[in-house]
C-alpha cells in the first residue's frame, strides 16, 4: 500500500506567507479595507515619546479577523497569531500578547469604532449592497459577563431603606428621652424620616460626641453614666450600622437610575431581563443587556446598546445613532410590536419616515374570534365627531374626564375616559364589564389615530412586502451571530464596552456577507462570460458550417453540371 509523502523537517524555498491561503478568503477582504481607512483619530492617541507601539492597522486587522473566525477574547487571538498562517500573514510576523490585544481594544476601539463602521457602509452603499430607503429593526437580549445570582433589586433596596429610616427615626426618639437639653441637638426643627441623609447622620453623631466630651472632666452621678453609655452605643450604631448601610442604599439606587428595575453586582450596568436562551426553562432571569440592530438588505448597518428590557423606548435613541452614520434618516422603517407605541409613532411622524410598525393586537385585530367581541370597546361604534362611543345595545358613551399617565421613558400620554350614563338595568352588564359602577372606556385619541395610519401602510401591498423583509434580514442577523459564530454571552463588562463588542461583531458579520456577495458576483460574472463566449463560439461554428455547406453545395453542383470526358 503507497502512503503520500510525508517529511516534517523538509526545507521549503522562501515564499510570501498568503501564497498559502485560499484566494477567496474572506482575509484579504478585510486586509484591503482597513489598509484603505483614514484612521488619523487613533493615531492621534499614540504618544510620540516611550517605547514604540504595533501598528494600529495591524492590530485593527487581527482583532477583526479574530471576530469573523470566532475567536472572541484576547488570549485566542495571541494564540492564532502565533500559530495560524492567516493571523501571522495579518500580522506580518509580529506577536502581540494578549494584554497588549485586550488594551486596544479596550481603550483605542472604543475612539474610531463608528468611524471604521462607517466607512465599510460606504463600501457598502457603492457596491451597491445596501439602500437606506428601507430600514428594519429588531431587538434581542444578549447575556451579560455577569454572576446570575448578584442581583440588586429596585423595589427591596426601597424597601429597607424605608426600613432604616424608620430605625434612624425611632434612635431619635429614644435620643430625646436621653438627652434634656434637646434643642440643642436638633435646633429649630423635627427630623422625619424620609429627610435622613447619611451626611446628617454624621453631623448627628459628631455632636453627640461633642457632647459627651464636654463633661469628661464633670463628675458624673450614676444616672448620667448609664445614660452616657447608652448615648456611646448609640453614636457607634450610627458610625458602624445606620449610616454605612444607608451610604450603599443610596448608592445602589443611584446605578439603579429611574427606568432601571435591578442590576448586578459584578457587571452595574447590566440589568436582570428574560433570555430567549433559557436552559432551565422556568423563566430564569439574567444579567443582559438589549441589542438593537438596523438591517438593509441583510446586512447590519446601525446598532444600539440598551439597559432596557423592553424595546419601546429603544428606538429613538437608535435611529439618533443612525443619523450620526448617514446624516440623515432612513424613508420607511419597519418593525414588531414591541416598537409600536404613542411616543415612537409621533417621532417617526415628525421625521417623515414611512411607517411600517406593528403595534400590539395588530394580528390578533385580524381574526374572527376579536371581531366577534362585540363589547370590546376597539369593537364599538365611535363618533369622532360627537366624540361618544356607542355599545352594543345602542347606550352612549360621553367624555368624563382625562387621564394623565407617564411611560418609563418619561413620555406623558393622554388618555380620555368615556363612561355610560346607566348600566344598572342592562341584561348584559356581565358580558360588558366586571365594574360595580357603569362601563367605563380609557381612549388615547392621538394613539388611536396613529393606529389606524400604521395599519393602512401595513395592509397595503408594500406594507406586505415590508413585513416578509423585516422577518428575513432582522432575525437572519441574530440568527448568523448566536448560532453561526457562536456569540450568546459578552466578554466585556460596562455599558460601553459590551456596546464596542457589538460593533465589532456587526463589522464582521458586515464583511463576511461581502466576501460572500463578491464572489456570487464574481462567479455571475464568470458564468455571464462563459455564456456568451459560448454563444460567440456556438455563432462562429453556425457561420462556418453554413459557408462549409455551402461551398460543399457549390462544388457537387459545378461537378454534376460538368460533361463528362468518357462520353
Amino acid at each position: 500500500m503507497g502512503f503520500k509523502y510525508y517529511e516534517q523537517n523538509q526545507l521549503m524555498i522562501p515564499m510570501e506567507w498568503k501564497t498559502l491561503i485560499d484566494k477567496n478568503d474572506v482575509v484579504f477582504v478585510l486586509n484591503d479595507l482597513i489598509d484603505n481607512m483614514n484612521i488619523d483619530k487613533l493615531l492621534e492617541t499614540y504618544s510620540p515619546l516611550g517605547n514604540s507601539s504595533y501598528s494600529p492597522k495591524m492590530m485593527l486587522k487581527i482583532l477583526m479577523y479574530g471576530y469573523i473566525r470566532k475567536r472572541y477574547s484576547s488570549r485566542q487571538i495571541a494564540e492564532a497569531v502565533q500559530c495560524d498562517i492567516k493571523f501571522i500573514w495579518l500580522a506580518g510576523g509580529n506577536k502581540p500578547t494578549r494584554n497588549v490585544i485586550n488594551s486596544f481594544r479596550k481603550d483605542k476601539m472604543k475612539i474610531i469604532m463608528e468611524d471604521v463602521f462607517v466607512e465599510l457602509l460606504e463600501v457598502l452603499e457603492r457596491k451597491g449592497y445596501i439602500n437606506t430607503e428601507e430600514y428594519f429593526v429588531d431587538g434581542t437580549k444578549i447575556e451579560a459577563n455577569a454572576n446570575k445570582y448578584t442581583f440588586v433589586w429596585k423595589k427591596a433596596v426601597e424597601k429597607y431603606r424605608a426600613k432604616l429610616q424608620e430605625q434612624v427615626h425611632e434612635l431619635m426618639k429614644d435620643i430625646d428621652e436621653l438627652n434634656e437639653e434637646e434643642d440643642k441637638l436638633y435646633p429649630g426643627k423635627e427630623i422625619e424620616p424620609e429627610e435622613i441623609t447619611p451626611e446628617e447622620l454624621e453631623e448627628f453623631s459628631k455632636r453627640l460626641s461633642d457632647k459627651l466630651n464636654e463633661g469628661l472632666e464633670k463628675q458624673k452621678t450614676k444616672e448620667e453614666k448609664k445614660k452616657e453609655q447608652k448615648i456611646k452605643k448609640i453614636i457607634k450604631k450610627i458610625d458602624n450600622d445606620f449610616k454605612p448601610r444607608l451610604e450603599k442604599y443610596n448608592k445602589d439606587l443611584e446605578i439603579i437610575g429611574e427606568n432601571r428595575n435591578s442590576y448586578s453586582k459584578t457587571d452595574t450596568d447590566a440589568t436582570f431581563m428574560h433570555m430567549k436562551e433559557d436552559h432551565m426553562r422556568n423563566g430564569q432571569l439574567k444579567p443582559g443587556y438589549n441589542i438593537q440592530v438596523g438591517s438593509c438588505n441583510g446586512f447590519v448597518v446601525n446598532w444600539s446598546t440598551h439597559q432596557n428590557r423592553n424595546d419601546n423606548g429603544t428606538l429613538i435613541p437608535h435611529l439618533e445613532r443612525y443619523e450620526r452614520f448617514f446624516n440623515k434618516l432612513p424613508e420607511s422603517i419597519g418593525a414588531d410590536s414591541g416598537y409600536g407605541n404613542q411616543e415612537n409613532y409621533e417621532y417617526l411622524k415628525e421625521k417623515h419616515i414611512k411607517n411600517y410598525i406593528k403595534y400590539p393586537l395588530f394580528h390578533k385585530e385580524q381574526t374572527k374570534k376579536f371581531k366577534s367581541m362585540k363589547y370590546n370597546w376597539q369593537n364599538m361604534e365611535y363618533d369622532e365627531i360627537n366624540d361618544k362611543f356607542t355599545c352594543p345595545e345602542g347606550k352612549k358613551l360621553e367624555y368624563v374626564k382625562t387621564r394623565y399617565d407617564k411611560t418609563e421613558t418619561g413620555f406623558i400620554q393622554e388618555n380620555r375616559v368615556y363612561e355610560c350614563s346607566d348600566c344598572s338595568n342592562c341584561t348584559h352588564k356581565s358580558e360588558c364589564t366586571k365594574a360595580q359602577g357603569n362601563r367605563q372606556i380609557r381612549f388615547n385619541k392621538k394613539l388611536w389615530q396613529l393606529k389606524n395610519v400604521a395599519r393602512r401602510n401595513l395592509m397595503s401591498e408594500k406594507g406586505l412586502e415590508m413585513r416578509g423583509k423585516r422577518a428575513e434580514y432582522s432575525e437572519g442577523i441574530f440568527g448568523q451571530i448566536k448560532w453561526n459564530m457562536g456569540f450568546k454571552r459578552f466578554l466585556l463588562r460596562g455599558l460601553d464596552k459590551v456596546d464596542l463588542e457589538w460593533g465589532l461583531l456587526c463589522f464582521a458579520l458586515n464583511i463576511k456577507r461581502m466576501n460572500k456577495k463578491d464572489i456570487e458576483k464574481l462567479k455571475e460574472i464568470a458564468m455571464a462570460k462563459a455564456i456568451s463566449l459560448s454563444k460567440n463560439i456556438t455563432e462562429f461554428l453556425k457561420q462556418k458550417i453554413q459557408l462549409l455547406s455551402s461551398w460543399i453545395f457549390c462544388f457537387l453542383g459545378s461537378y454534376f453540371r460538368t460533361p463528362s470526358s468518357n462520353f
